[in-house]
This record gives structure tokens, sequence and C-alpha cells, in this order.
């Protein structure tokens, strides 16, 4: 395993409360625990932002997100923790609209915002200059960030980058996810297909990516089972016997994201298995356990086995009181009130202001007055 991917496996461990036990050691020294990140602006209006943004002479960075969106996870994980992007945002007004909160529905609205997870790029004034839909990588982030700070926006890079390498792999990967995002399916099918025809010369990741995109091309066609085949092989791309040192890198990053979309889908046993395969593949992987928890739990299936990974997850986590939530709910699902009942009062200790756990106590000691399974 390469330096950069222990690096990154810690940085996701820390982001999860896993700064614990890892393959059995202590926990890592509170210092570990200060993971930097972007400091997102949360509790202002709009119209304060504006404001501020006015005064300062700065841009603005919108980040519209949820709770329940994955990709959003993701981006928060892998990219808003990362010290060039923090580096590169100092002088931006920074600012996370949950587009769930109530006082936010009017800046949704203003924005058009349809899909998450969306980033917007305005100027001090509040006007939009460009933006960007789904998950980006890292240094993809930071490429489209420096155009956006040199006043070039997305389109400007692209047709560019394509002027210069018409058949590079990573331009027309880029080509195809801009058609998609306007809804310009049949141009966006044109370049993943011709990124298909380059795929040997292409790395793990776009090829991976072209998939996944045409496997989204395809569901809306109702082509369903040729989009299955695409994922299942977007998933084989990360389980070769041999892998490079290059795909061990990105090898997490890249079954999430299948992951997400597989869920974005409805497609639970898909999730379910591709979350089976990270595990499989290194079974003190929080996120493949807590995935792979969360999506049985919502789906009512394999209890038991969801049981064990929240509880492997739940300690690699260092007791990160979500995952311990996930850890009751299954209890709970298996009729097992009291120890759903002793986990969620753990959840309460460690995160007392998430009143959803509240909620779900109120559940369980409800199913138990109600004469179910007590132990």
């Amino acid at each position: 395993m390469t330096i950069k991917m222990t690096t990154k496996v810690l940085l996701i461990c820390l982001l999860l409360g896993a700064a614990g036990s890892v393959r059995g050691q202590v926990a890592e020294p509170d210092s570990l625990r200060k993971v930097p990140r972007v400091p997102w602006i949360k509790d202002k209006s709009w119209t304060e932002i504006v404001e501020m943004a006015r005064d300062r002479d700065q841009p603005i960075l919108i980040d519209f997100t949820a709770k329940w969106c994955g990709p959003c996870r993701l981006l928060d994980v892998m990219v808003f923790t990362e010290k060039p992007v923090i580096a590169e945002l100092a002088d931006v007004v920074t600012f996370q609209v949950d587009i769930d909160q109530p006082e936010y529905a009017t800046v949704k609205h203003a924005f058009d915002v349809k899909l998450l997870p969306t980033l917007v790029w305005c100027d001090p004034n509040g006007k939009e200059v460009d933006r960007f839909t789904s998950y980006r990588s890292s240094d993809e982030f930071l490429e489209i960030l420096g155009g956006w700070q040199a006043n070039r926006t997305i389109d400007r890079m692209l047709a560019d980058s394509k002027a210069a390498s018409p058949e590079d792999p990573e331009v027309l990967l880029d080509l195809a996810r801009r058609y998609a995002e306007r809804g310009e399916d049949q141009a966006a099918d044109v370049q993943y297909r011709r990124l298909m025809n380059l795929r040997r010369q292409a790395d793990t990741r776009t090829v991976m990516r072209g998939m996944l995109g045409l496997a989204e091309l395809e569901e809306k066609a109702g082509q369903t089972q040729k989009a299955d085949r695409l994922v299942e092989q977007a998933v084989a791309l990360y389980t070769v016997a041999e892998p490079s040192p290059q795909m061990l890198v990105y090898r997490t990053e890249g079954l999430m994201e299948i992951a997400l979309f597989q869920e974005a889908r409805g497609d639970t046993l898909g999730v379910l298995e591709t979350y089976r395969t990270l595990v499989a593949l290194d079974d003190r992987d929080v996120l493949g356990l807590e995935g792979f928890a969360r999506t049985a739990v919502a789906a009512g299936v394999e209890l038991e086995e969801a049981t064990r990974c929240a509880l492997l997850a739940m300690v690699y986590s260092n007791k990160d009181a979500r995952i311990i939530s996930i850890l009751a709910e299954t209890y709970y699902l298996r009729g097992l009130y009291n120890k759903a009942i002793r986990w969620i009062n753990l959840s309460i200790e460690r995160d007392p202001d998430d009143e959803s756990y509240q909620d779900r106590l109120a559940v369980y000691e409800a199913a138990k007055a109600g004469g179910g399974r007590r132990y």
C-alpha cells in the first residue's frame, strides 16, 4: 500500500470518527483527530452572504447538499478536507446550503437546484458565473476552481482541452459529463462511446466513470439490462487479481462512486454487493462496513450480517454516534429491543444534539413496552 493510500484511508476513518482501533491498535492521539476542512458558512442568510462577499470583494462558492446525499458525503470526505482545496478557497466566501432546511428553500429555488451535489460559483454580487453537479475528485475540483479563479468557465476550459488533446480519454469524459449535466444525452452518449473505444489508453477511474455515465444513459432509455452489465463491468475493474498501485490509491473511492450510483438507481442488491466487495478487499474498511449495514437496514435484509458489519464499523470508528445508531437499528429490526435501547442511548451520549436519536429511542421503548422481544 502506498503512503498516499495510507493517508487517505486514515483520513476517511478520522472523518467517520475512526481515530480509534485500527488492526488492534489503541486510539490515535487527539491531534490526529483534528482533520482540517473547508470552513463552510451554514448559519447566515443569502443576503448576509452577499453582503459579506461585497465587503471582502470575494467570489462565493455555494455547496448545495443534504444529509441523505451520498455523493455529497463523498465530497465531504474525499475533497473538502484536502489542504490544497482549503488553501485555494481561503479567499472565497464558502456557503453550504442544506436543501432540506426550510430557511434555504428560497435559495434553492432561486438557483434552480435539481440535482445534488450542485456547486455554484458566483461573483461578489451573488450573480452565478458557473456550476457543476455530481462528485468530482480533489484534483478535478482544484482544476475547476483554478479556472474559476482565472475567470475561465468549465466550458472554456473544456474547449481548450479538446482543442489541445481531442482524443484524451479524460477530456472525452469531461465533455460527456458536461453534456449529460445539461440533458444533452445524445451528445453525451457519443463522447462516452469514444472514450470506451480508447479505454486501453485510459486509467481505471476514467474508464469506470465512463461506464457509469453510459449506464445512466441506458437507464434513462429504459435499457436496464444494458445498464446492469455496465455497472458489473465497472465493479470488475476494481477486483482484478493483481491491482496496480494506481488502482489501489483510488479503489475505495471508485467502489464508493459505484455504490452511490447504484443507490441512486434504487439497486439495493447491487449496492449491498459492492459494499460487500469493499469489505472483502479490506475487512476494516469503515466505509464498506457502514455502507453495507446502512443499506441492509434500509432494505430490511441480511440483518444479522448488518449487525456484524455495524459492530465492526463502530469499533473501528471509535464509537461514531451515527454508526452506533445503525447498529441499534439492526437490533430493533431483529426484535432485540433492549440491545437497541442500550446502543441508541450511547448514540445520544456521543451526540446529544442530534434529536433523531431521541426519536428512535422513543420508538424502541414503545416496541419494548408493546410486549416484543426484550433481550
